[in-house]
């Protein structure tokens, strides 16, 4: 080969490492935590990438130094590039592999994890009445169409969730029949009381003392429920209601 051959061949190796660069990194990292340096969060996938392209990078430029060397010297090097070029294909695709996202998923389809939370959700209408502030939420959540459930950087991770959640409903006391929180914390208790049965871990808590000014119920699924759960607040001093529920993430 000629000195501008060589002199190609090593850009190559430079280029395929930026294109390298270019096409494993919105595809490498955990997911599992945010990207960036900061509180919580961590230089993964900057990680997982440099790590591939080491990796590249080793395999390309030692293929390149060994082929030139028996070029130069007028041995045959044409084998020795093609078997250098395959060991740094599937080094480099051990590598990628490596570092890919394992996604996981809560058991059972996400049918059977709706029909699971519409029960938590009738049991909630079942002790709470109309006019009171948890009955009215109860009665108007839907949970809509499934999401897909994403990780942190954004990707899809094959699964998908139903989430109800009233949030953004303020001055949820205002006009109701429930006019010292006493009512919506009964009911709160009696919920709490239906759903102690397998397949939930159910709390309630109250922060302050007082169920009337502050109360808080926590269910969180188990077994063929597992990944979903629910959150609800009802804090009367801040005339706010908040319920938060999800499936979890299955596939379909």
């Amino acid at each position: 080969m000629t000195e501008w051959r060589w002199l190609a061949a090593g850009a190559g190796v430079v280029a395929g490492a930026v294109l390298l660069h270019h096409l494993i990194y919105p595809i490498v990292g955990s997911g599992l935590a945010c990207e960036g340096i900061g509180f919580g969060c961590t230089p993964e996938r900057q990680t997982d990438t440099l790590l591939i392209e080491a990796v590249y990078i080793v395999a390309a430029a030692g293929t390149f130094v060994i082929v030139w060397r028996r070029a130069r010297r007028g041995r045959p090097w044409r084998t020795a590039l093609v078997a250098g070029v395959a060991i740094t294909v599937l080094a480099t695709a051990a590598a990628t592999w490596s570092q890919l996202p394992r996604y996981e998923s809560a058991p059972g389809t996400l049918s059977e994890a709706r029909r699971h939370w519409e029960r938590v959700f009738a049991d909630g209408r079942a002790v709470a009445s109309r006019g009171t502030p948890l009955g009215d939420s109860l009665r108007s959540l839907e949970p809509g169409a499934a999401r897909t459930c994403r990780d942190a950087y954004g990707r899809s991770t094959g699964t998908r969730e139903f989430r109800w959640s009233n949030h953004g409903h303020t001055n949820a006391y205002a006009g109701s029949s429930d006019s010292t929180g006493a009512a919506t914390a009964a009911a709160l208790g009696r919920w709490a009381e239906r759903l102690q049965r397998p397949g939930l871990t159910v709390t309630i808590s109250d922060p302050d003392g007082d169920p009337a000014s502050d109360r808080r119920l926590q269910a969180n699924g188990s077994g063929a429920a597992l990944g979903g759960r629910l959150s609800v607040r009802a804090a009367f001093y801040a005339s706010e209601l908040e319920i938060e529920g999800t499936t979890g993430c299955h596939r379909d």
